[in-house]
C-alpha cells in the first residue's frame, strides 16, 4: 500500500514537474523520470527548449533548477540534460 501511494506521488510529481518546464521554458520535449525507485528523491531531468539558444550549459541548467525550485527543494539529486532544438 505505501509503496503503491509513493509511486502514485512520483507520477504526480513527474508530471507537475513537465508541465512547468513546458510552460516556464517553453520546452519542445520534456523527460521527467524518477531515478530512486518511488520515493521522488532522484530526479533524471532531459529538456529542449529554444529558451537555451545561445546560453552556455551552465545557464541552461541555472534556468531548469530555477524553473523547478520548490519541486526540487526535497530532493536528494538530479541530473539534468538539455538540448536546443534543431
Amino acid at each position: 500500500m505505501l509503496r503503491k501511494l509513493f509511486f502514485r506521488f512520483s507520477q504526480d510529481i513527474e508530471k507537475v514537474m513537465a508541465d512547468k518546464l513546458t510552460q516556464v521554458l517553453k520546452a519542445t520535449k520534456v523527460e521527467v523520470i524518477d531515478t530512486s525507485g518511488g520515493c521522488g528523491s532522484m530526479y533524471r531531468l532531459e529538456i529542449e527548449s529554444p529558451e537555451f539558444q545561445g546560453k552556455s550549459k551552465v545557464k541552461q541548467h541555472q534556468m531548469v533548477v530555477e524553473a523547478l525550485k520548490t519541486e526540487l527543494a526535497g530532493a536528494h539529486g538530479y541530473s539534468i540534460k538539455t538540448n536546443i532544438p534543431k
